[in-house]
């Protein structure tokens, strides 16, 4: 039997847990989940593949009924890279959601992530001339036309700068060169750029293909070829992020040819430690200087640590079976990195003890596709546990399961279909943790893209379950048809929406991304109230209260009977812009979200007389 005073001392504690209920149900609607930014190829610096903390799309809502393409841009060539997504970046007067996506044309674009409004970009640069691939006889057609910008940059975490590496024409040669961005302009920050230079190193045969690095306060830039021509080698550079110094220098054939870190366009990894994992392709091999056809760990200074080499390494360099086209992933929680090539063998290897040579030092190593492999994408699910997704060349999709720290050697689950060209699919995973799990797919629709473009798909998955198509692009292609295949670049995953990097529409020439949602499925959002304007000198200052379930904001300014809009895409109930001259101007706002547009808010006024002149500063 309780007291009366522990009766009592209960009741109060009852009545402040349902006070503090109502309160966080009042609170609740409020409350904006985390954006998720992708500021490096591959979501992470283990390369997984994974965006853990996407909320919005599930299995249950991803159909051709509730998901397809938002709106496209195009750009002035064909994209290789893959869109990165940067939250809440201030540009101009206001903060946006900007997807940075570049061409072989040389050229950087910021787009609103959010706006299908803002068809211009918020800034875009370009480097120049790029080289083509006609401008040596490389042999083959590895790449169609332009390569300017080819591999996909990175962000620093920040998000303040944007570290790109481009081969432009120079006097009477080529010239590639690290530049450093500033997010909010695309302008060159200061001891930007600066030459890549490396003894050996030839500026129009080294293909910058990996992605960039950024690890450690350093960038780190490899190197393949074009089509195996030489002279090359494998390089991988590291410069100073701040001064763009460089910092190191590892050649993996310095006296011989070859072994370029190519990776499909897969950047290197990086483990807790700060150590750095490539894999590299044909060339020369002697398991002391010349390492083609290995696994190869590097400290941040780019002095090598440990490696490991198949058997059967000089049959895989004379049959072309380059040991890199997957690079290296490492798997979460373990010491493990795994890797396979064009054989189709998957290597499991103990990091710690990468071994050197012989396949008796990996932990596991079984063929688990038929051909190239060139994408991997590992998640946790709380269903069916530790799961590793591939679709490679010339076979069907297929993943298979972690026990006990190696992975079963039967798939444990398959697709019926079979892809019949090069190169596979390229994946990425979107999910809540451990579950809602889906598996997006891009490839070619058909044919092959080893020498040509070609019309592309993007397929979605059940994670779970990958019987369980939930959509893909040409269901309805009147809608959400991105038109040609990127090769090699996987589709980016962030916030509700898929970024899709294509070839557009010709063979060479044209390039667009695709964004992809949830379609409009309920009320637009309120309006929002308290909008404020504010004279502060030259500026004017004007905020609004934040509205539950908006994305974006747009604001829209009246002087004299004329109408504008000031800014869109805006993530932050704020925005900054130079005053008028003289005069009054009337502001209102409008909440955006994937329903549509509010009505717009009350009306908040400015009126100037004189705007301040500039302070003169006397010398």
């Amino acid at each position: 039997m309780l007291s009366g005073d522990s009766r009592s001392l209960l009741r109060f504690a009852h009545g402040v847990v349902c006070c503090l209920c109502l309160l966080a149900c009042l609170v609740a609607p409020l409350v904006v989940s985390a954006q998720v930014d992708v500021l490096t190829q591959h979501n992470d610096e283990g390369r997984t593949g994974a965006n853990l903390k996407e909320t919005v799309l599930k299995p249950a809502n991803v159909d051709a009924r509730h998901f397809g393409m938002l709106f496209k841009r195009i750009v002035d060539d064909q994209l290789y890279t893959q869109p990165l997504v940067a939250t809440n970046v201030k540009i101009g007067g206001g903060w946006h959601d900007v997807v940075i996506v570049t061409t072989v044309n040389n050229s950087v674009y910021a787009f609103d992530a959010n706006d299908a409004q803002a068809t211009l970009p918020l800034w875009h640069v370009n480097f120049g001339t790029p080289a083509d691939l006609h401008d040596a006889d490389f042999g083959c057609l590895d790449i169609n036309g332009k390569m300017g910008v080819i591999g996909t940059p990175v962000i620093n975490a920040e998000k303040t700068t944007l570290y790109i590496v481009a081969l432009t024409k120079a006097r009477d040669g080529f010239e590639q060169r690290l530049h450093a961005l500033d997010l909010s302009t695309g302008a060159d920050l200061p001891n930007s750029p600066v030459t890549i230079e490396a003894p050996g190193f030839d500026a129009l045969m080294q293909n910058q293909r990996p992605a960039l690095l950024l690890s450690g306060g350093s960038v780190y830039v490899g190197y393949a070829s074009h089509c195996d021509k030489e002279p090359y080698h494998g390089y991988l550079l590291g410069y100073d992020a701040a001064s763009l110094k460089q910092i190191g220098v590892f050649n993996t054939s310095p006296d011989g040819e070859g072994a370029s870190i190519w990776q499909s366009g897969q950047a290197p990894a990086v483990d807790d430690k700060g150590n750095i994992y490539v894999v590299t392709g044909n060339g020369s091999w002697n398991g002391t200087t010349q390492l083609s056809e290995s696994f190869l760990r590097l400290d941040p200074r780019l002095h090598l640590l440990d490696w490991f080499t198949p058997t059967n390494h000089f049959q895989l360099d004379k049959d072309d079976n380059d040991l890199d086209s997957s690079g290296a992933t490492l798997i979460p929680g373990t010491h493990l990195v795994i890797g396979g090539g064009k054989e189709g063998v998957l290597y499991v290897i103990d990091r710690e003890h990468l071994g050197h040579l012989g396949d008796e030092h990996a932990v596991q190593h079984f063929q688990a596709t038929g051909s190239h492999l060139h994408s991997i994408v590992y998640w946790k699910s709380a269903k069916n546990g530790e799961l590793l997704y591939l679709w490679g060349q010339r076979d069907k999709e297929r993943v298979y399961r972690f026990h006990g720290g190696k992975l079963d050697e039967t798939p444990f689950m398959t697709r019926p279909e079979r892809n019949e060209g090069h190169p596979g699919a390229m994946l990425s995973l979107s999910a809540n943790g451990e579950r809602d799990g889906i598996l997006w797919a891009a490839i070619h629709a058909s044919g092959d893209s080893w020498h040509e473009s070609r019309p592309g798909i993007l397929h979605a998955y059940d994670a779970d379950d990958i019987q369980h198509e939930l959509w893909n692009s040409l269901e309805k292609p009147e809608r959400d048809d991105c038109n040609n295949y990127s090769k090699m670049a996987p589709p980016t995953v962030a916030n509700g929406k898929v970024y899709l990097a294509s070839f557009g529409t010709e063979n060479t020439g044209t390039g667009q991304f695709c964004v992809y949602g949830l379609l409009p499925n309920g009320p637009a959002p309120d309006a929002p109230a308290k909008i404020q304007a504010t004279v502060r000198g030259r500026f004017v200052d004007v905020s609004w209260s934040p509205v539950a379930r908006a994305t974006t904001y747009t604001l829209e300014a009246t002087q004299d009977g004329a109408s504008r809009i000031v800014a869109s895409g805006l993530t932050r109930p704020s925005f900054t812009e130079a005053a008028a001259e003289k005069g009054t101007t009337q502001y209102v706002v409008m909440a955006v979200n994937g329903n549509g547009q509010s009505v717009r808010s009350g009306i908040a006024s400015v009126t100037i007389s004189k705007v301040p002149a500039p302070r003169m500063i006397m010398h």
